[in-house]
């Protein structure tokens, strides 16, 4: 087993240190650091569990969107400190372990310590059908769960557009799909591209409160970044997670077509109605 701090900064992981997961249109390396990189058709594969050797952060760190061959918004793989990253990240000591659920592209990404053990979950959906007429999702899907004990983590969500050569604007926006509650979602524009992060949070057991999540900007313009990042400090307990959607904005955002549908969010396993926060 590995054991990482986090407050070393990471280096560069080894190309041959990566899983994979992808959606048939596009796909992402996830290092045993669990950060995710662009991948070629050709190296779509599975691995076995793996026990990890190397430090794990649990970081996207390269993804094209929405194709194999699109400009990327995250390649630290190339460029630590302003390529683009979006990284889930325990604030303690941890040891790591990575494999993927059975019969699937669905990648975990396991952080135990004495205080708690914390699964985080990747993966970009696909239509279940190749015959399906409706166009693909193009969503990156990060599902942060504590399964024993407690844990404080970091996410960092900040985009590189056009191999980190466009500049972009960030922004907080009411997020009208999560019916009955009144948070935000975050919206960043990029001459080519606009993406929107937003959150799901539950309690899976019934004594436990839904997770407070608050999402807050992220200067990283003295590692060279051409527009504001966003960060979130989670602080969890057994039966909470918090589930993060990267995606293309919608061409007809805003309208009924548009919305969630109950079929959709059961397929995503996401609950349409959305928690609000606890009082």
């Amino acid at each position: 087993m590995n054991v990482q701090d986090p407050s070393i900064e990471r280096d560069y992981i080894p190309i041959a240190d990566h899983a994979i997961i992808g959606n048939l249109r596009t796909a992402a390396l996830v290092s045993l650091d669990g950060s995710v990189y662009i991948a070629t058709l050709s190296s779509l594969s599975i691995c076995s569990e793996t026990d990890l050797k190397r430090p794990v952060l649990s970081q996207v760190e390269s993804y094209c969107i929405p194709n194999f061959d699109s400009p990327s918004v995250f390649a630290r793989i190339l460029d630590k400190y302003k390529g683009g990253h979006f990284s889930i990240t325990p604030n303690v000591q941890f040891t790591t372990k990575q494999n993927y659920l059975p019969n699937s592209n669905i990648l975990q990404t396991k952080f135990l310590n004495d205080e708690g053990v914390v699964n985080v979950t990747d993966f970009l959906p696909r239509h279940e059908s190749g015959d399906s007429p409706a166009p693909p999702l193009f969503w990156l899907v990060r599902r942060v769960e504590v399964i024993r004990g407690v844990a404080s983590l970091r996410m960092e969500c900040a985009p590189a557009f056009n191999y980190a050569r466009d500049g972009h604007t960030t922004e907080f926006l009411p997020d009208d799909s999560v019916q009955y509650c009144h948070q935000k979602k975050v919206r960043f524009r990029s001459p080519s591209l606009e993406l929107d992060l937003r959150y799901v949070a539950e309690a899976t057991l019934d004594n436990v409160p839904t997770p407070e999540v608050k999402i807050d900007y992220l200067d990283l313009l003295n590692k060279g970044h051409l527009g504001p990042a966003v960060c979130c400090d989670l602080s969890l307990v057994e039966g909470q997670r918090v589930t993060f959607i990267l995606r293309v904005c919608p061409e007809k955002a805003g309208t009924p077509e548009a919305r969630p549908t109950q079929e959709l969010a059961d397929r995503l396993g996401i609950p349409l109605e959305g928690r609000c926060l606890s009082s």
